[in-house]
């Protein structure tokens, strides 16, 4: 049988060696050794001179030269200082801030080396013995757990000039370039720089880059004073950031950590009964995150942001180029106090699960919301929805999608965090649209300096500031209203009744009051304490609209107001920003600050200050000082005993306080703006779209929503330590002329003492209110009361009748004296009492 082709071959194999078989036996040894190592060298050693001229020429990356090593530096975050000296965020590119070696604990390095590369100090760079340690470990005997052959230096390359791939041999030639940085790098700087290098380069894990992040992140420290324990832990993560995370893998962290221990201490960097002693001690973590979505005033950063790139918008730096905040390690130093700021932050997380379970309350009985067809035009505008329209789906189809579900990630309100489930996208759109925010701006009342900015519950959830967002302003434009009344001549005790009016030259505008009460006549501070629209609005229209419109403006609105009746309601729109600005004009005396301040100064990296701005001081002033304190007065009287009157019975708030709510209508915003003698606070609660509001006033009024926020915020500036700056204090005094003038009931059932005068039916009969003025609020309340109002008889007669039978009752000199002894008693307290 003809044999195969594949027989053929081998038999023709087999003859073939055993004739270099019998060829080699008959050569001589040192041919052999010849043949069998030095050509293999050779090949080697010209695979190497091929390689390293690769490395040179940068073939496998780029090579830099001595020169460019020399001027390395790393990109640096910049970081936000507060006041009183509160890390309150960064800015990076990559989150690192390097600090000199001697801000640096000892033991970091000696664990550093001793882990790390314990010939550190011997070698320039190559550790050839570490080489030949892993050559035989690692690959002949398989054994892993001796570590690598990288010493610092070459690891140091390794960050400063990231690894590629490049096709076959790829970790021989990195290797091989790491080593020539690596002996580059050991030219130039000297070993404990190298150290220092090193230590501020590498990353530690959850994006945290350098010793001093590190430290700051997992011990709540610098790394000045990082103990043993802790530079072990931290220098323990270099291994594997996530594997052995102290927050995530704290048993394997507390492990590595040990092993650490156990390196310093074979290496003499330690003793070893203090390892012994420290290995017992448990792993203690003060953790501490920091980043432009999370962190304290997340909200705020974004805005400085802006501004700080405004402010080096003309400055270069040293080399040349614009500045960069996110790598040149700027010092950025801002007004807000540390302590104010985590109170607001409190105040608004604590609050508002309530009242989003409030809002779900007032709709848990109707079988949809009102703001359904809002919602899902809302839907049609989504990415998702847009994107599979492009994509040719039908709306039905979309629809169906969306309604399918999917792995998310959410913020939960009743937690305060995200939390992951399963949800359909169409539920996850809803839920961001019914849910709530809040905003809370703090500043000072003379300068608008800022001391805490919160302008939302979560960032992550909802990037939107409502600090700066523009919403209509509710009853808390009644204070100017009250005013410009004041400024035009009407007296604060003349009684505006509180009757519907159909106001014809407005479209027959009639403004209504809530839950329909027309009765009665109030005074200015009783109108403004129970927030009455009718009166408002007549004070308004007799205050003339456009002078009116022109107060709001000048006092901080920047949107030009329009001069129509609905402005004293609140139809305005307006920021938290401007509204305290309008209410820091009361607080300081007529005078309103030029905005809000908050940026001070901005330093380089070596501390150098590179611009400063002045805080402002004084103000322009656009209200008359008096009338500055009667408002001021006014609105001590809506907390004292309007509808604000919890701020003192339920969140005993004490001291000189002022301030007024505001509601929107259908309760689609809550306001509450308030002021002491130190600090004016605005807080305003909504959701993201008007659509979505409460049912009803007992869950969605101001009072009910952001009034506990403030309450809330002041009650802790109230009881914290340490916080005198922002305590204590006292409003303007007033003359007694003044005084007098504002000595009135707030109500009078049958009062209304208002006449048809020439034609204006809101003029005043000033001499019958003059002679009311002459008795007390008691008594003229006592005097309605026991004569009522007559069948037929105007109101300017009812109040003539009963101005003369008080009279009447009480001679003119009598009054005078009584009224004399009764302002002594108030002034100076009773004879008993000045004994």
């Amino acid at each position: 049988m003809p044999k195969s082709l594949t027989e053929k071959l081998r038999a023709a194999v087999a003859k073939k060696s055993r004739k270099t078989f019998r060829y080699l036996k008959k050569q001589p040894p040192r041919k052999l050794a010849l043949l069998g190592v030095g050509i293999p060298a050779a090949l080697v050693l010209v695979l190497f001179v091929f390689l390293y001229l690769g490395v040179l020429s940068g073939a496998y990356g780029h090579m830099p030269s001595r020169e460019e090593l020399s001027q390395v530096e790393n990109d640096n975050a910049s970081s936000i200082f507060t006041e009183d000296g509160a890390l309150l965020g960064k800015y990076y590119a990559i989150n690192r801030l390097s600090v000199p070696a001697e801000e640096i604990s000892p033991y970091v390095t000696k664990a550093l080396v001793a882990t790390e590369d314990a010939r550190f100090f011997e070698h320039q760079g190559i550790d050839v013995k570490a080489l030949f340690r892993v050559a035989y470990r690692s690959i002949l005997m398989g054994d892993r757990s001796g570590g690598g052959g990288s010493t610092i230096s070459q690891q140091l390359a390794k960050q400063l000039y990231p690894r590629q791939q490049y096709g076959s041999l790829g970790m021989v030639k990195v290797k091989l370039r790491e080593m020539v940085i690596a002996s580059r790098l050991e030219d130039v700087f000297s070993k404990q720089d190298l150290l220092n290098l090193y230590l501020n380069t590498v990353p530690f894990g959850e994006d945290a880059y350098g010793i001093e992040v590190a430290a700051n992140r997992f011990f709540d420290k610098p790394a000045a004073d990082l103990n043993l324990q802790e530079s072990a832990v931290l220098v323990g993560l270099l291994k594997a950031n996530t594997t052995y995370s102290p927050r995530a893998h704290p048993d394997k962290s507390l492990s590595r950590r040990n092993v650490v221990l156990a390196l310093m201490a074979q290496n003499g960097s330690i003793p070893l009964a203090v390892k012994d002693s420290v290995k017992q001690l448990p792993l203690e973590l003060h953790y501490s995150r920091d980043n432009e979505r999370v962190g304290s005033a997340a909200h705020f950063r974004q805005r400085l942001r802006a501004e700080v790139d405004e402010a080096l918008a003309d400055l270069l730096h040293p080399d040349g180029r614009p500045y960069d905040m996110d790598r040149d390690g700027l010092s950025i130093y801002v007004s807000l106090d540390s302590r104010l700021q985590r109170m607001a932050e409190e105040a608004v997380r604590e609050q508002l699960p309530r009242i989003q379970q409030n809002l779900a309350e007032d709709w848990k009985s109707s079988k949809s919301a009102p703001w359904e067809p809002a919602f899902l035009a809302t839907v049609k505008k989504s990415t998702r929805y847009r994107s599979l329209a492009a994509a040719g789906h039908s709306e039905a189809d979309i629809l169906e999608q969306m309604r399918q579900p999917r792995a998310m990630t959410i913020y939960d309100w009743r937690t305060g965090g995200p939390v992951d489930t399963m949800l359909r996208p169409i539920d996850s759109l809803r839920h961001y649209f019914t849910l709530l925010n809040a905003g809370l701006l703090a500043t000072e009342p003379a300068t608008g300096v800022v001391r805490a900015w919160v302008g939302g519950v979560d960032y992550q959830a909802v990037q939107f500031d409502h600090v700066i967002s523009r919403r209509q302003v509710g009853s808390t434009i009644k204070p100017v209203v009250y005013a410009t009344a004041l400024q035009n001549g009407v007296l604060p005790c003349e009684y505006t009744p509180a009757e519907q009016v159909v106001y014809a030259d407005f479209n027959n505008y009639s403004p209504g009051n809530p839950g329909g009460h027309y009765e009665g006549a109030y005074s200015m501070r009783g109108g403004l304490a129970k927030s009455v629209n009718t009166v408002a609005v007549n004070l308004a229209v007799r205050s003339g609209l456009p002078t009116l419109a022109r107060q709001i403006n000048s006092m901080g609105v920047r949107q030009q107001v329009q001069a129509i009746p609905s402005i004293a309601l609140g139809t305005v729109e307006a920021s938290l920003e401007e509204m305290n600005t309008v209410y820091s004009t009361f607080a300081n005396g007529g005078r309103r600050p030029a905005g809000i301040h908050f940026l001070d100064r901005i330093e380089d990296e070596h501390g150098k200050v590179l611009v400063q701005f002045e805080r402002p001081a004084g103000g322009e002033r656009v209200m008359d000082e008096e009338t500055a304190k009667v408002a001021t007065y006014l609105m001590a009287g809506v907390v004292n005993g309007g509808t604000g009157a919890r701020l003192r019975s339920t969140y005993g708030i004490k001291g000189a306080l002022a301030g007024k709510t505001g509601t929107t209508q259908d309760q689609s915003d809550g306001w509450f703006l308030g002021f002491t003698p130190k600090l004016v606070v605005g807080t305003w609660v909504g959701a993201e779209y008007p659509a979505v509001h409460f049912r009803t006033l007992s869950r969605g009024s101001a009072t009910a929503t952001a009034l506990p926020i403030w309450g809330t915020f002041m009650r802790k500036v109230q009881d914290g330590r340490g916080l005198d700056a922002y305590r204590g204090g006292g409003f303007g005094s007033m003359d007694q002329m003044t005084l007098d003038q504002l000595d009135c009931p707030d109500y009078l059932d049958e009062l209304p003492i208002y006449y048809d005068y020439e034609g204006d039916e809101y003029a005043v009969d000033r001499d019958i209110t003059r002679r009311l003025r002459e008795f007390d609020r008691d008594e003229i309340a006592e005097m309605v009361r026991r004569k009522g109002r007559r069948a037929n008889e105007s109101a300017r007669e009812y109040a003539a009748r009963v101005a003369k039978e008080l009279e009447r009752d009480q001679p003119k000199d009598e009054r005078r004296e009584e009224r004399k002894q009764s302002w002594i008693k108030r002034l100076f307290g009773s004879n008993k009492d000045r004994d």
